[in-house]
């Protein structure tokens, strides 16, 4: 999936407004990396995120990045410099591990808006499958996620929330973590966009 520009949009009052993180000390001299437990990456994530973000990464502690501000879901999906669309960048987290080949790699957290939500995948590929928005499934390194949201002035569309990344063998399968994570990210995004029911994605 190609991204077209990282643009995570949020308002204010909801507490989504987020900056570009450091990922290094500027003092040359240092080599410490700043991180953040699981529950302040992307913004925030729910106490139950949390736990999940810590069980499919292994770890406790993050980097992240995470971009832009706007408003409107009209603004998010019907950029007029964008034709079409196109897939955004929410946020980027890094499990903050000795080694990183020992550990799930950088996880991204992207949004788009699709004409339609696919058949479901089948037991042998989607490792969770759970009630939330129109389908919601996780795998072994990633989950997908769509919602519909109506907009006035936009009408219904239907927006896919996408959780990448580079997996490696875990003690637990992280199927439903994987949702969990990205179910709580797109229940803050729905709200800050003014979708009601939050898209019935419900809070995590």
């Amino acid at each position: 999936m190609s991204v077209v520009g990282g643009a995570w949009r949020a308002v204010g009052g909801l507490g989504l407004a987020m900056s570009v993180v450091a990922c290094g000390s500027s003092d040359p001299g240092q080599s410490a990396t700043l991180t953040v437990p699981a529950s302040e990456v992307c913004g925030g994530l729910s106490p139950k995120a949390a736990r999940a973000l810590e069980q499919i990464s292994e770890t406790k502690r993050f980097e992240y990045r995470a971009y832009g501000v706007a408003d409107s879901l009209k603004e998010l999906l019907h950029d007029p410099e964008v034709d079409g669309g196109g897939a955004r960048t929410d946020c980027v987290i890094e499990p903050d591990v000795e080694d990183p080949e020992e550990s799930p790699s950088r996880m991204s957290v992207l949004f788009e808006e699709v004409d339609r939500v696919p058949a479901p995948q089948p037991e042998v590929v989607a490792a969770a499958r759970l009630p939330v928005g129109l389908l919601a499934e996780g795998g072994d390194a990633d989950a997908d996620l769509w919602f519909a949201c109506e907009v006035k002035g936009v009408g219904t569309p239907i927006v896919h929330a996408e959780l990448v990344y580079g997996s490696r063998p875990r003690e637990k399968n992280p199927g439903e973590a994987n949702i969990r994570v990205l179910q709580d990210l797109s229940h803050r995004l729905a709200l800050a966009m003014g979708c009601p029911d939050a898209g019935g994605v419900p809070s995590v």
